[in-house]
């Protein structure tokens, strides 16, 4: 009996030893590189309320660090201690496209695990609620017919949603003057003054809006769950390239693959769950999750797809600095 006791005493310890211990034991820290209140905050927001029903009641911490296209924030992550306790919610294209038109010290691909996608950001053509456009179709029309003679913004030439609006015009053979803003906002705001024809810049940013700007279609292959009545360009017969942001849970490189697996599990139930869905719905948001290896796999391929445009854009700022 002693002996029977001896290894059960045994079996306990190796349990409770730090090799063993549960996962999580503390809060976990979601770091965002973006200010409260945007498109990656909310998805964060969201995941926070649901969380703690699913990381062993630990609180999901949220931190904003905004400033420089998250890529501080995102190196703030990637030299945090590997433990799986600190994490980045990425904006997926607009990460990978900070760090390819500057030096930046952080690689979304060698320096973190992906965890999982959470959701994602798509973009839409707008143009202003008064306008005689009623569809995509008829805009890339007119705007074919009358090349150089129509304006449009974006968010930014180097944002997800300037290179969504270069890809969009490209494809189809569309010539116009892109007007960039200092944000999606900004750039809303240029259409609803009416100092340019037309917008590319996310369709989430139609909330609240409706009555001054309409989207006549989603720059992406199928219809947004929050605003199914908007048409894709692809079902208008137009051309598209996928450029849009996924929203990326992303962990530091040397986590072990084994905390990796149980986050992404967590986050599969938390992505599930009704309050997150109605939270993200609340704010014009999807909720999509994928896996981590199908994740990583997806979002590579994006980043291939793009890199066409990018150079693109390199060589267009070399030949404007001459």
């Amino acid at each position: 009996m002693n002996f029977k006791k001896l290894i059960a005493a045994g079996a306990i310890a190796t349990l409770a030893s730090p090799a063993f211990a549960a996962f999580p034991e503390k809060p976990i820290t979601l770091v965002v590189g973006f200010g409260a209140g945007g498109g990656t905050d909310s998805y964060a927001r969201a995941l926070a309320s649901v969380a703690p029903e699913y990381i062993g009641r630990q609180p999901m911490i949220i931190v904003n660090k905004a400033g420089g296209s998250g890529v501080p924030a995102a190196k703030y992550v990637a030299d945090s201690k590997p433990d799986g306790y600190t994490l980045y919610l990425a904006s997926g294209g607009s990460f990978y496209f900070s760090t390819q038109f500057r030096k930046a010290p952080v690689d979304p691909f060698k320096d973190f695990k992906i965890v999982c996608m959470v959701g994602r950001l798509l973009p839409a053509v707008f143009v202003h609620k008064d306008s005689k456009f009623k569809t995509a179709k008829e805009l890339v029309d007119h705007v074919k017919a009358n090349p150089g003679k129509m304006r449009y913004s974006t968010p930014g030439r180097t944002s997800t949603w300037g290179i969504a609006g270069l890809a969009f015009t490209q494809r189809n053979g569309m010539k116009a003057v892109d007007v960039p803003a200092k944000g999606g906002s900004p750039a809303r705001g240029l259409l609803i003054g009416k100092q340019v024809d037309f917008s590319v810049i996310g369709v989430h940013l139609i909330n609240g809006f409706q009555d001054q700007v309409k989207a006549l279609g989603l720059i992406y292959p199928e219809r947004d769950p929050n605003n199914k009545k908007i048409p894709t360009v692809k079902e208008q017969g137009l051309k598209l390239l996928e450029v849009f942001t996924p929203m990326i849970i992303m962990a530091p490189k040397g986590v072990s693959d084994k905390r990796v697996a149980a986050l992404d599990a967590s986050c599969k139930k938390m992505t599930s769950h009704k309050a997150y869905g109605k939270l993200l719905k609340k704010a014009g948001l999807p909720a999509k999750y994928k896996a981590g290896p199908a994740t990583s796999t997806y979002y590579k391929g994006l980043a291939k797809s793009w890199d066409p445009l990018i150079n693109e854009l390199k060589a267009a700022s070399k030949k404007n600095k001459k």
